[in-house]
């Protein structure tokens, strides 16, 4: 597939300075980028790469001009990247339609755009929306619905009483609504609590492989619109994100937390369950949250703290061998005067 530099340029409302017509087959980085391939740079360093590279154009912030390349000028370079990349990377097609080896309950309602690939398996009374893909060896549970264009990789498995929203997409591995880790000790065991609660999923959520997200005790744990999940992240039962929230690998949230709109958890933050993180939160990598956190900045360390205490923190403790080699000193000046007899009566 080809463009020319006019073309991608209406696409994302770029300035060309440079040869319009020319023609544009392919996109790569710098180091990598022959004739006919777009590249694109965000600093100078970048910029300077990509002159150098046998690339046919660049795509880069609007103060970035060249001599020998021709540019296309946007606001942001980054931003314009993700619009231009699946133009010559296109997602693989699905043609609607059931696999013969899928296994699809009598009461299910599939809708005639969906594509179910091998092996699936649809339980009774699910609604699977228009334009909906399962890719191979994907389950999806009694009365769970999965709303228009919304995607299932290979081996994802929807557990009962679950509701996707639109253009929801779920990575391999991942499971949504396996039971909330919920006992109560009972004289000499463990006894179970039963998760009757659902798992709903808002509109534009991804969610990357291998997730485990819980359904609610009672009622529901719920991922809010454009929320963004990355691999490995651990969700437990009756939690609440809220809208556009980031959430990186390795993460953890206890039960009955709630996560305000618009805020990050870096990779291996841990939650603690029934806790609250205000909207616009920034935690982390490796924080730990036990108590409440207000939102609207930035948080760190263990117990997570506003970073400005904890950075505070982390200069004070480097500076504690220092401290303690003049405490010894002290000791040893003050241990080596003589003692100053005491007044007679």
């Amino acid at each position: 597939m080809s463009f020319t530099v006019n073309e991608i340029a209406q696409q994302i409302d770029g300035i060309i300075v440079g040869e319009a017509d020319t023609e544009l087959t392919g996109f790569a980085k710098a180091d990598d980028a022959t004739v006919g391939d777009l590249t694109f740079a965000e600093n100078e360093k970048f910029f300077h790469l990509a002159e150098q590279s046998q690339a046919s154009a660049i795509l880069a912030p609007a103060e970035f001009q060249s001599k020998t390349k021709t540019v296309i000028q946007v606001k942001d370079a980054r931003i314009a990247f993700a619009r231009v990349l699946p133009l010559f990377f296109p997602e693989k097609k699905f043609a609607p339609g059931i696999h013969p080896s899928a296994v699809i309950a009598d009461s299910a309602n599939i809708a005639g755009t969906a594509h179910i690939g091998p092996n699936c398996v649809i339980c009774e009374n699910v609604e699977i929306g228009d334009d909906t893909i399962l890719e191979a060896n994907c389950t999806v549970g009694d009365h769970s619905a999965l709303g228009q264009a919304t995607r299932l990789f290979p081996n994802v498995s929807v557990y009962h009483g679950c509701r996707l929203a639109k253009r929801v997409r779920i990575h391999s591995g991942t499971v949504i609504g396996s039971d909330g880790f919920g006992y109560v000790f009972d004289q000499d065991h463990h006894r179970k609590i039963p998760q009757v609660g659902g798992v709903i999923i808002e509109d534009d959520v991804e969610i990357g492989a291998n997730c485990t997200i819980d359904r609610g005790a009672l009622g529901d744990t719920k991922i809010g619109r454009g929320t963004k999940i990355d691999n490995l992240v651990q969700i437990g039962h009756n939690v609440v994100i809220g809208e556009h929230c980031i959430i990186i690998a390795q993460n953890g949230i206890g039960g009955s937390s709630d996560i305000g709109a618009y805020s990050i958890l870096a990779g291996q933050a841990g939650v603690a369950g029934h806790l609250k993180i205000g909207p616009k939160s920034v935690v982390a990598a490796k924080s730990g949250v036990i108590n409440d956190l207000e939102g609207n900045q930035q948080y760190m360390g263990y117990p997570a703290m506003p970073a400005s205490e904890a950075k505070r923190q982390i200069v004070a403790v480097k500076k504690l061998p220092d401290l303690a080699k003049r405490v010894r000193e002290l000791e040893k000046r003050l241990d080596s005067q003589p003692t100053k007899p005491s007044d007679e009566a």
